[in-house]
């Protein structure tokens, strides 16, 4: 997800994390980085196809959708507005890689159209 952000820079990233839930915790087994269709430094908006093509193959392996990952080019990895709005589902935690610092920072959500939540996660190697 870091590379993908540093690499995407001025814009926006996004993609989707997939895996398994096991005795109620989500462990990422696949990265999808998706085509921010939008090619701006302050929104993203996945394209359909890459999303379709996400969701295939996570169907095909029996894996479910954990994750939602974006970036922030030059703010805190805070929710905006608009990522509130748009989010679609309340059961998706929301990452966002913040690069407004020196080094980026990732903070993951749980969001509604109104109000947002830290989300508890940790990364297992």
């Amino acid at each position: 997800m870091l590379e993908q952000a540093q690499a995407e820079l001025p814009n926006e990233c996004c993609g989707l994390l997939a895996g398994r839930v096991q005795g109620g915790v989500g462990r990422v087994e696949v990265r999808y980085p998706l085509v921010n269709e939008t090619a701006s430094p302050i929104e993203y908006n996945a394209e359909p196809r890459s999303m379709l093509a996400a969701f295939k193959d996570m169907r095909a392996r029996g894996i479910v959708e954990l994750a939602i990952y974006h970036s922030h080019p030059t703010s805190a990895p805070i929710p905006s507005k608009t990522d509130r709005e748009r989010n679609y589902s309340p059961d998706v935690m929301n990452l966002i890689i913040g690069r407004g610092g020196v080094e980026p920072l990732v903070r993951g959500w749980w969001l509604t159209e109104t109000d947002f939540v830290e989300a508890a996660w940790e990364i297992i190697e």
